[in-house]
């Protein structure tokens, strides 16, 4: 078991990512770029065993509770682990409600933290909320919101995970799933000058993504108050039986993310005609996780690269076309190496300003970020039956989406049903628009006629 570092943790470049527009977020917004995962528990869960747990976790990994700044004006960013015992532990807040949300979703004011303003600087990193309902057999939901850089959406699971397991005796606090995954990096295989021109190949790359204009259905970047919310849809057995034989066949077994994926783009190809409002072109950036499959991984940091994808209108409507060129865009990035460009490329950009960072980011799409964000992350937290004493119901992700471009689609499976959560701007969907975006990816999920409004 290898003790907690103490000292400095570098931010990895995605994290940097994120940093970047957590900036961005608290200066137009007012807010920051905060995830959030629900879990619906049954009877059993112990607040206070989780509150002890919090605390204890602050003292032997101070990553939950670290200042995110730079040692040097010019230097990388990264956690100070060694000011951590200054910075508050994670918060735990307890809320009362009468009835359950029939879609499994916590109390409006458990949403609102999407929208609080946190300190990197100070460590405001971490809290839970736990929703206790009144009638003891509905259980309770406990809702953990993070600064999306300490944790990515496998990391996340990985997280809840290793808590229940440390509840239980099977791991002490002080020891990590994988004991050396903060330890400072090993020397790159490559040298700096063959990592730079891949950065650079991975740039011309994302130029030619960029190349056709986009708009997303909030608009260019703007100060405008960051007002998130989210609505759940769960499928039940059988019909997310049916989805996954269509994801097998349409997409391919091992690729159903791009099945997805299409479908998210047809929903708001139905909003954008149910506007009468040409979206230009479709970017959209689909996270790849950067773990070793079949082992243990990291917890904290984030560790995922992007693949971009770009679609034109007219293939829009014809969902076999596609699908045909999605997996025509990913068999080419990933023979052309994309994925390692993509994380030499954010290695590179560690070293930036916040507010550069950002504006290097929207400027090749004149203000624009993408489309909109889209996440899928297959089976949540496989082997987390039980959290803390009680039986795990349900679990998804909330992935958090900046104002522009003011949605995202998080898609997850959890013990035979599938989870799609819908995070928007306030003020982006109309009532009728939300109806119309959910109806359009349940007739393609389902196989029924399709509507593109």
């Amino acid at each position: 078991m290898a003790p907690a570092p103490r000292g400095w943790v570098p931010l990895t470049g995605a994290d940097c990512f994120l940093r970047a527009f957590d900036d961005e977020i608290r200066r137009l917004g007012g807010a920051s770029h905060l995830s959030q995962c629900v879990l619906n528990l049954g009877p059993g869960f112990d607040p206070g065993a989780l509150e002890k747990l919090l605390h204890e976790l602050a003292a032997r990994q101070p990553i939950v509770r670290a200042p995110i700044r730079r040692r040097a004006w010019l230097g990388a960013p990264g956690y100070a682990l060694s000011e951590s015992p200054s910075c508050e532990p994670p918060r735990l807040t307890q809320h009362e409600a009468r009835e359950p949300d029939p879609r499994g979703l916590p109390p409006a004011q458990v949403i609102a933290r999407l929208n609080e303003p946190v300190s990197l600087r100070r460590g405001e990193l971490l809290r839970f909320d736990v929703v206790r309902h009144a009638d003891p057999a509905r259980g309770s939901d406990v809702a953990a919101t993070w600064a999306h850089m300490l944790l990515d959406g496998a990391g996340s699971e990985r997280f809840l995970l290793w808590l229940d397991e440390c509840h239980r005796g099977l791991r002490s606090p002080a020891e990590l799933p994988v004991p050396d995954e903060l330890a400072p990096p090993p020397p790159h295989a490559l040298g700096a000058g063959e990592r730079g021109r891949r950065a650079r190949e991975w740039q011309r790359w994302m130029d030619r993504v960029a190349a056709h204009p986009l708009r997303s259905l909030a608009g260019p970047l703007r100060r405008v108050r960051q007002q998130l919310r989210y609505e759940l849809f769960t499928l039940p057995p059988a019909e997310t039986q049916l989805a996954m034989q269509r994801a097998a066949a349409r997409a391919g077994f091992l690729t159903p993310m791009l099945f997805y994926l299409a479908l998210a783009i047809r929903a708001h190809h139905a909003v954008f005609r149910a506007r009468g409002v040409d979206p230009g072109s479709y970017v959209v950036p689909l996270p790849v996780n950067l773990r070793p499959k079949g082992r243990e991984g990291a917890i904290f940091r984030t560790h995922t690269s992007l693949l971009w994808f770009h679609v034109l209108p007219g293939l829009v409507s014809d969902l076999d076309a596609l699908l045909d060129e999605l997996k025509r865009q990913r068999r080419e990035a990933i023979r052309s190496g994309q994925i390692e460009n993509g994380v030499f490329a954010m290695d590179f950009a560690r070293f930036a300003p916040r507010r550069l960072y950002a504006r290097m980011a929207r400027s090749a799409l004149r203000g624009e970020l993408c489309s909109f964000f889209f996440a899928y992350t297959g089976e949540f937290g496989e082997g987390l039956d039980h959290f803390l004493g009680a039986p795990v119901r349900n679990g998804y992700h909330v992935a958090p989406v900046p104002a522009s471009p003011g949605s995202c689609v998080a898609i997850s499976l959890f013990r035979g049903r599938l989870n799609l959560n819908h995070v928007f701007q306030e003020g982006v969907f109309s009532e009728r628009e939300r109806a119309l975006f959910e109806r359009q990816l349940r007739a393609d999920m389902l196989g029924e006629s399709p509507l593109l409004a």
